[in-house]
């Protein structure tokens, strides 16, 4: 698994759906959430919904363009982060942005390196601001809970005073239970003392305190006789019984005990326990309904002070009590025992009537359930709820005391008879898995088995639940079709890419020799004059009849050596203009590159009177790369720089020397390729985006700006980089790193 780059929630919003595909790979492993939109007011709405640290959108867009969702986006959160990726560079488009407080606007086709940059910065400022707020709260956290626990502190010391004072009665301790509430600042404080009932121990809410609008449980019948053993209490009862506290959040509490306490509407608790001569009678409880409190230590300490004083009270009043009773008479006693067999005669009836109503309950669930249940044993099936007969399709009669495997495919029946029997057997078996079953019709239909081992008269049998997925099935198989069609779509997208970047760059060394068409005729026209005066000279001679063998091979020889000249020529310039369809890589010499290079501008630079000072490391020289492809970018540049000081010789006088400086050198495992112009320099504001497709300065019918964005991406695929430095009307530099070939 790809570890997570930024702990950041990112919502993107672009209508083309291939760009969404493409910019969904490259950033769902580098950030803990994405979120994806595919018009303005879908990116809004997703906003509002999931409230992402950082946006990136596109401007024009069907329903609601990006600009307006951005102005919409700030008035709901006015420090939204936002950044811009867009094929549109028009100056409103960037003035409106800034207006609208954009963090960065990208111009496509985007460099992922480029667009990744720039979210790491967004990201490390969005975590700086957080680790800010999160220092913040932890400060006002702890000040709080100093004042929280001397709060406590003052309420527990007030009891003490109480329970020394008063008699330990409902009343005493309601005014207790009170001052502990407003205290500790909770929903509800109440008291569970622990007794014995026909040999089980139970316990029971006795007290209780609740805060204005909370709902008071002291009447709740599920809190009046709560088991200690084989039930959700029972961890409560192990951990209190250690005098241990019971403390936290209710959705980290085990499933079960959720059961019973969110019903109560607690977000969390704290269960302090109460010891009278090393037994335990019960506990002090604190619910937290409004919010998820997180109790401190101190707290917790402080608290079962209160339970350890209310439990030297209660044991003063018990002897108290004791006191008492050994004063009072017979008939007095004989009175008490009779009202208790009365309280149990009540309470067992009290039972009774809830057993009766739970059955009804289970009865009401079971027959009304979403999912088919049944039971079956050993061989067969025992019971049915109707939704099963509404998924098979057979009625009960059909199905009770039938084998399970009659009902299964033929393909699943051994898989579902495993899980059952390994159930039955107690083993360790699947919780859950699809199968398909045959229904009334004699067709297969897809459910999902859930079961489980319970008891049933006296007997073990399994309870399974059966839900119906056959329509969610057919939609997932729908869905892989589509992911299937989704990607051909975006193969083929990225095959046609492919093929415009290759005739981009075929015209690009087009238009470069279309530049130096009349250098390069010069260059010939020098070998052809030489030819047609060696002829000339062989002529003269005859007609002076003093031709010879050895005047004859003499002038042969130049001949021959400036046909080779114009073959080289020609067959440089055809390799150089020819589409190169293939991008392999060999080892290629840099210096051999730059002379091939310039062998095709030397003479037009000449005629231009244009300086050529050239410094080649000849030592550190050697790359892997393709040479036609890297003397293209190296054609490109020198064309720049020579508009750029053929355009400041207009304005500069005749004083002005034109000079382009070629250097090369080794350093650091690379290699670096220097190109400078002093010529009329680049703008600060437009240096950032030189290496953008179509971003040009000059006229249209100056340049395309294609030339410097093709050179970028070749260096690029040749592991280099390119980088630009200028001076406005100074000078130009720009610099080729790529890796140096060592044998």
């Amino acid at each position: 698994m790809q570890t997570i780059q930024w702990k950041i929630s990112l919502l993107y919003v672009e209508d083309e759906k291939i760009l969404r595909s493409v910019y969904e790979r490259v950033l769902f492993p580098r950030v803990e959430r994405l979120i994806m939109a595919d018009h303005g007011e879908d990116g809004y709405q997703k906003y509002v919904e999931n409230l992402p640290d950082l946006v990136i959108t596109d401007i024009k867009m069907p329903v609601m363009n990006g600009l307006d969702m951005i102005r919409k986006i700030r008035k709901f959160n006015p420090n939204a982060r936002v950044i811009i990726m867009s094929a549109y560079g028009e100056s409103h488009y960037f003035m409106r942005a800034i207006e609208n407080g954009v963090k960065s606007f990208l111009l496509k086709p985007v460099d992922n390196d480029k667009l990744l940059a720039v979210i790491s910065e967004q990201a490390r400022e969005i975590q700086l601001e957080q680790d800010i707020i999160l220092e913040e709260q932890k400060r006002r956290k702890a000040e709080n809970d100093l004042r929280n626990n001397e709060h406590i502190l003052q309420a527990v010391s007030d009891i003490a005073e109480i329970l020394l004072q008063l008699p330990f009665e409902t009343e005493t301790l309601n005014m207790v239970f009170a001052k502990l509430g407003k205290a500790t600042g909770v929903s509800r404080v109440y008291y569970f003392e622990c007794f014995t009932e026909d040999d089980f121990m139970y316990c029971r809410q006795t007290i209780e305190w609740a805060a204005e609008g909370i709902t008071h449980q002291i009447n709740n019948e599920g809190l009046l006789k709560v088991p200690l053993v084989n039930s959700s209490f029972e961890r409560w009862a192990g951990v209190l019984g250690s005098r241990q506290p019971i403390y936290g959040l209710i959705r980290d509490f085990p499933a079960d005990e959720q059961e019973v306490l969110t019903p109560q509407d607690i977000l969390s608790v704290l269960a302090v326990p109460v010891f009278i001569d090393d037994v335990w009678e019960g506990f002090i409880g604190f619910d937290d309904c409004v919010e998820e409190r997180i109790w401190t230590q101190a707290e917790i300490n402080t608290l079962q002070v209160a339970a350890n004083i209310m439990g030297a009270a209660d044991k003063r009043s018990r002897i108290e009590k004791q006191l008492m009773e050994l004063n009072a008479d017979l008939e007095e006693r004989v009175s008490h025992r009779t009202l208790q067999l009365q309280e149990e005669i009540n309470e067992r009836i009290q039972t009774e009537e809830l057993l009766r109503d739970s059955e009804e309950k289970y009865r009401l669930i079971f027959e009304h359930a979403n999912d088919g249940i049944f039971i079956s044993g050993k061989e067969y099936i025992q019971f049915v709820n109707p939704k099963t007969c509404e998924i098979t399709g057979y009625l009960p009669k059909s199905l009770i005391g039938k084998s399970l495997s009659e009902f299964i495919d033929p393909e699943y029946r051994e898989m579902v008879l495993d899980v059952h029997y390994k159930k039955l057997k107690g083993e360790p078996a699947p919780v859950s898995y699809d199968v398909q079953i045959i229904d009334v019709n004699k067709r297969p239909k897809w459910v999902e088995l859930k079961s489980n081992l319970i008891r049933w008269d006296d007997t073990k049998v399994v309870l399974t639940f059966m839900t119906d997925i056959n329509t969610r099935k057919m939609f997932e198989e729908e869905l892989k079709v589509l992911n299937q069609n989704l990607e051909e779509r975006v193969r083929y997208e990225l095959e046609q890419i492919q093929k415009q970047q290759k005739l981009l760059i075929q015209k690009s060394k087009l238009e470069s020799l279309g530049e130096l068409a009349a250098g390069i005729a010069h260059e010939i026209n020098q070998p052809l004059g030489g030819l047609s005066m060696s002829l000339d000279n062989i002529l003269f001679e005859q007609a002076n009849k003093r031709l010879n063998d050895e005047y004859i091979q003499a002038k042969l020889k130049l001949m021959f050596e400036d046909i080779d000249r114009i073959k080289n020529i020609i067959n440089h310039i055809r390799v150089f203009s020819r589409d190169q369809q293939e991008s392999t890589n060999e080892v290629v010499s840099l210096v051999h590159v730059v002379n091939n290079a310039l062998s095709l501008v030397n003479r037009l630079y000449i005629n231009h009177r244009i300086d050529l000072v050239i410094s080649l490391d000849r030592l550190h020289c050697q790359f892997l790369g393709n040479r036609i492809k890297m003397e293209q970018v190296i054609l490109n540049i020198l064309s720049n720089a020579r508009f750029a000081v053929e355009k400041k010789a207009l304005t500069a006088g005749a004083e002005f020397s034109k000079q382009i400086k070629i250097r090369s050198w080794g350093a650091d495992g690379h290699l670096k390729l220097e190109i400078e112009d002093n010529g009329i320099g680049i703008d600060k504001d437009h240096l950032e985006r030189i290496f953008d497709p179509f971003f040009s300065t000059k006229k249209d019918e100056d340049g395309t700006g294609l030339g410097l964005s093709i050179s970028y991406g070749i260096v690029k695929e040749m592991a280099g980089n390119i980088e630009a430095q200028s001076i406005k009307n100074e000078y130009t530099r720009l610099t080729i790193s790529l890796p140096e070939y060592k044998h």
